[in-house]
C-alpha cells in the first residue's frame, strides 16, 4: 500500500492500481513496476517516437532475475563523402545511466566460445566500464546461468542478433537465442577459444 500525496490530497493506493495507471502497454515484473514508472515512461516515449524503427532484443536486466524482451528504438544513419557506408544507430542509452559508461558491443556465431556455429551472429551490448563505475551485478545472469557465469558480468545487458553485417541489426527470437546467450555467459572467461 502506498500513500501518494496529489494537489494536497492523500490517497490510498496498492500496486495493482499504480500499475494499472502508470504501465501500460509495456508491463514491467511487478516487484519494480512502481519504482521504475518513470524510467517506464522514458521508455514508452522513445517507443512511441521510434515508430515502426524498433528491434526486439532480450533485457538481461541488472534488478531483475529473468530475462524478458525490450524494444530498441534505431536511426539508419546515411553515409557521406567520408564514409559511405550506412549503418543502424541503436538508441539504447536508457538502459546504460551509469556515470562514465561505455557501450561496448561483443559478437559471437558459435554455440558458446568453441561449440557448433548457429548459423547466425549474435551480438549483446554491455557497459564496458562497468568494473569502475560502480554498476551492481547483474543478477538476472547470475540466475539464468545457476551462479555458474565465467565472468562477472554488471549493469544492463541487451541482446540482438546481428544483421547483414556488424552495423546492421535484427530482431533476436527468445525461444531460439536465449540458451546460446546463457552458454556464452557461463563460458566466458572459463573457456579458453580454439585457435
Amino acid at each position: 500500500m502506498f500513500i501518494i500525496v496529489t494537489k494536497g490530497i492523500r490517497k490510498r493506493w496498492d500496486l495493482n492500481s499504480v500499475n494499472r495507471l502508470y504501465l501500460k502497454p509495456y508491463p514491467l515484473p511487478s516487484l519494480f513496476r512502481f519504482q521504475d514508472w518513470k524510467f517506464h515512461k522514458e521508455y514508452c516515449l522513445k517507443i512511441k517516437a521510434a515508430g515502426t524503427n524498433t528491434f526486439d532484443a532480450i533485457l538481461f536486466a541488472v534488478n531483475e532475475t529473468k530475462p524478458r524482451l525490450v524494444k530498441i528504438p534505431w536511426e539508419l544513419i546515411p553515409g557521406d563523402e567520408d564514409d559511405p557506408v550506412r549503418y543502424q544507430k541503436l538508441d539504447a542509452d536508457i538502459w546504460f545511466k551509469q556515470p562514465q559508461s561505455s557501450k561496448r558491443t561483443l559478437y559471437f556465431h558459435q554455440w558458446g566460445i568453441n561449440g557448433p556455429e548457429l548459423g547466425y551472429s549474435l551480438c549483446f551490448l554491455y557497459d564496458d566500464n562497468f568494473g569502475i563505475n560502480g554498476s551492481p551485478v547483474n543478477r538476472c545472469i547470475e540466475h539464468v546461468t545457476g551462479g555458474r557465469a565465467g565472468h562477472q558480468w554488471c549493469g544492463n545487458i541487451l541482446a540482438l542478433r546481428m544483421g547483414i553485417s556488424y552495423d546492421f541489426y535484427e530482431n533476436v527470437d527468445m525461444q531460439n537465442d536465449l540458451k546460446p546467450f546463457v552458454t556464452y555467459f557461463e563460458e566466458y572467461g572459463k573457456v579458453r577459444p580454439a585457435s
